[in-house]
């Protein structure tokens, strides 16, 4: 995958974790391990964000893929553990971990 590719999923992926971390913040329901998960997806996206623009070797890059993928699978657990979630919370959760998996097989 060219790095130019690589940066232009970046920010979808980005946008998709904003987005769902902003819903999730306008929840009023939302539990706070689900809102504390996506602030970490949000700081993993931007440290691969850095990783891309220093343009470092694929491995990091892999590595902070995977790093959000795994934050995403416990934000996505979040939804079956007995906490009510805002269905537009869960939408935009699950339309973020969906930007990361395909990058994540991008990339792999």
């Amino acid at each position: 995958m060219q790095m130019d590719q690589v940066k232009e999923q970046l920010s979808q992926v980005e946008q998709c974790i904003h987005n769902a971390a902003q819903t999730c913040q306008l929840s009023e329901d939302a539990p706070n391990q689900l809102r504390h998960y996506l602030s970490e997806l949000e700081q993993e996206s931007d440290h691969a964000k850095e990783v891309v623009e220093q343009a470092q070797d694929d491995g990091e890059i892999k590595q902070c893929v995977d790093k959000m993928a795994k934050i995403g699978d416990r934000a996505m657990q979040t939804f079956s553990q007995n906490n009510y979630v805002d269905d537009q919370v869960q939408m935009a959760v699950r339309q973020a971990r969906k930007a990361i998996s395909t990058l994540k097989q991008q990339l792999h």
